[in-house]
Parts: structure tokens; sequence; C-alpha cells
């Protein structure tokens, strides 16, 4: 996925939360677990290191052969379940000394997060450890409000319902705004009456307020949601009134529940757009190996 410079281009590598599922059911939307590039010129921002960064890591070797290009590579990690972490001991790039990989994830994980990444890489759960990464590889948790990289800028907020944590970003070029906000649990935050929960909802909206694109988490429906509540993930319904009243111009559903399959996503997308997207918000499920231009 080449950018000619002047705009991001959006590539969703994984859009499956939780786990991998692979299959003759899941071949539209995919089966992979999160990550999605952008990408710049020769800057290239990863969300996520789920399985789906695997096939990322591919293309890039093979634009690598093809162009001598070798774009700086800009990991950054939302949290450290392992659907958003497990792809990472199979990126390529990884492995090839001419790579510089920067990885960044949350300063709440009080400078264990590369001892996390390099724990799923133990011998007990994995044949080759990390020292065998042959790129220089620096990795280290976000200190200040905005990582410039230029010509791009990337915002961040930590997001307080999911266990364990997540963090959302925002990347910005010329006006225009991508936001990644993948595994927050919307419906608590709604459902609280505090001042606590006040402030997060704010803080969301936002954050999320007339975007280009919007890519979050809407795991399920408002039936699987009432047996799902503390899992860290929001219903379809409340991402979508969030969004069309911070008048997002455009709304991804991701990290879509390992048991809907391509039917029931197409259902789901068939029974919401008319509303949404006569509302001035376009409305879609994404799905592996779709390009965008912002």
């Amino acid at each position: 996925m080449i950018s000619d410079g002047t705009k991001m281009h959006v590539g969703f590598w994984g859009t499956r939360g939780s786990i991998s599922t692979p299959g003759r059911v899941t071949e539209k939307y995919g089966g992979n677990t999160p990550c999605v590039a952008v990408r710049c010129h020769d800057v290239q921002i990863i969300f996520d290191a789920g399985t789906g960064i695997r096939n990322l890591g591919i293309d890039l070797l093979e634009e690598n052969k093809r162009d001598k290009s070798n774009p700086s590579l800009h990991l950054f990690l939302s949290h450290t379940h392992w659907d958003h972490i497990q792809g990472l001991p199979f990126f390529q790039p990884s492995y090839l000394k001419d790579t510089k990989l920067n990885i960044y994830g949350s300063p709440n994980k009080e400078k264990f997060l590369a001892s996390i990444l390099q724990d799923q890489m133990n011998y007990d759960y994995f044949p080759v450890s990390m020292s065998a990464f042959a790129a220089d590889i620096n990795i280290q948790e976000i200190m200040e409000d905005v990582v410039h990289l230029d010509p791009l800028a990337i915002e961040w907020q930590e997001q307080i319902y999911h266990p364990g944590g997540s963090v959302r970003y925002k990347v910005s070029l010329d006006g225009k705004k991508v936001v990644y906000a993948t595994d927050v649990e919307l419906n608590r935050i709604l459902d609280a009456n505090g001042d606590k929960e006040k402030k997060a909802m704010d803080d969301y909206t936002d954050f999320i307020q007339g975007v280009d694109l919007l890519i979050a988490d809407a795991q399920y429906t408002d039936a699987e949601y009432a047996d799902k509540i503390g899992w860290g993930h929001s219903s379809i319904s409340v991402l979508l009134d969030i969004a069309s009243k911070a008048k997002v111009k455009r709304l991804a559903i991701f990290h879509h529940d390992p048991q809907h399959s391509d039917k029931f996503l197409d259902e789901l997308w068939v029974s919401n757009r008319a509303r949404f997207n006569t509302n001035g918000m376009e409305l879609f499920w994404a799905r592996e190996g779709m390009t965008l231009a912002i």
C-alpha cells in the first residue's frame, strides 16, 4: 500500500476481535485479528499487531523488493491482549536488519510493555525468542501529548472502560483526521451517571468530533451485549448514536465478534445503513483488504 504523500491511505489487515476465525463463512470480512495501517508517503503507521500484521509484513517486503523502498515503521498498540499482539512474532520485517521499527504503548504499563511483548515469545509459548529480531526495534511508552511523525501528527487518550485499559489514537494530516478507537465499552459509560462517566463520554465525543474516518469497536448487537456486560466492548446501536451526534463523516464498524459470519454482518449493515447514510454519516463494516484514501 503506497501513498502519494498528499493523502492518508488506510488499509484494513485484520478486523476480527478476540480470536482469529478463518473459514468459509468469514471470507468476506476476514478472520484475522486487529491490524490497521495508515500510510503517508514513506511513513507507515500500524495500529495493533493482531494476526493481520503477518500479511501486512509480507506486503511490505514485496514492496521493498519491487521499489527498493524502506518505509519508517511505527506500531501503536491499543493494549496488549492476545488478539492485539499475537501477530508480532510473524511480522517478517522484524527479522531484517535494515528495518527500523518503533513500538508505542500506554504509559500505564509502567515500563512493562517491552517485557510483555518479550514474554509472549518465551520458549514456553513460541519457538523463537524476541532476540531473533534483527531489526532496530525501539519499544517505548508514550509520554508526549502528540507524537509527530512528519507530516503526520498522532494524538492519543486512555480508555478506561476495557479490562486492563486501552488507548485510542487520532492521526491528522492537513486537517484530515482518522481515529482508531477499538476495545472500549461505551455502554457502561452511558449507563452510569457519575462525574467520572460524564467526563469519559465528553472526552470520547470530543476526540471523534467531525473526524473523516472513525474505526471503532462495536462487537455486539443489543441482545448480545446484555450477556457481555463488563467484557470491554460496545454495542452497535450505542456506537452509531454517539458517532452520528459527533458528526463523524465515515464510520467503520470494527472488532467483529468471532461468531458473526459474513451473512450476519451483511444483515447488520443492511438493517442500519439507511438510517445513518442519509444522516450524513457513511456507515460500513470494515473488512480485510479494504483500502481508503483520506
